[in-house]
């Protein structure tokens, strides 16, 4: 369940997010809300997956987060912009909410026939929603629905493939593609997830253009 002081707590949050990119001369795009009915429908958007998988998404299992129905329906997508060469804006990605489209939200899913070891592998549990690029290959944040919803929350795995696919499950007999718990690189909510990323980007210590630093930051 979402802290009873989310709500007020995110828009504090962002509007410090604000100031503090402001002073550095970066800034924070906050985009339009979603409407209730348009955060209900997410689960069912993705029944519409045009590709074989292989393991079968379950609609039911993807109860959208309290704490993201909460971010959501103040915005829709939030993410840092800079100018690493003085004059073109550029998102950074660490720090990039997406929109949740089909596109985004299976993001991280592999189509049937996608092997480790030469064993097929699935990654139909994870629903993405928000960037965790490392400098090398695309990685991401992503909801875990293979376990039921605590207290109306998701937790937030890393779907890292700078290093394989760790939150992925081999389709033979559900095992883990990485013998440590992905949970070890995770969070329990989208707001947990959320406060230490805005808790590790104002770090004073970190330099924000070494992206590997910030993402083991985020797993301190």
């Amino acid at each position: 369940m979402a802290s009873t002081t989310w709500s007020e707590d995110l828009k504090s949050l962002l509007d410090a997010m604000d100031v503090w990119a402001r002073q550095r001369g970066w800034r924070l795009v906050r985009e339009a809300p979603l409407t209730r009915e348009e955060v209900d429908a997410l689960p069912r958007i993705l029944t519409g997956y045009p590709y074989a998988l292989p393991t079968p998404y379950v609609e039911e299992a993807f109860v959208v987060p309290d704490s993201y129905r909460a971010f959501l329906m103040l915005h829709r997508e939030v993410r840092l912009e800079h100018q690493p060469d003085d004059e073109t804006w550029e998102t950074y990605r660490p720090l990039h909410v997406w929109a949740p489209t089909m596109d985004s939200l299976t993001s991280a899913w592999t189509p049937t026939g996608t092997t480790v070891d030469d064993r097929e592998i699935t990654t139909t549990d994870l629903i993405a929603f928000a960037d965790a690029y490392m400098g090398i290959e695309a990685s991401r944040w992503c909801f875990y629905t293979r376990t039921a919803p605590k207290d109306g929350e998701l937790p937030v795995y890393f779907e890292d493939n700078d290093y394989e696919a760790l939150a992925g499950h081999y389709v033979d007999d559900g095992e883990w593609l990485d013998s440590n718990d992905p949970m070890m690189f995770g969070f329990e909510s989208f707001e947990h997830w959320f406060k230490k990323l805005c808790t590790v980007l104002r770090r004073e210590d970190l330099d924000l253009e070494d992206l590997t630093a910030v993402g083991n930051a985020m797993q301190e």
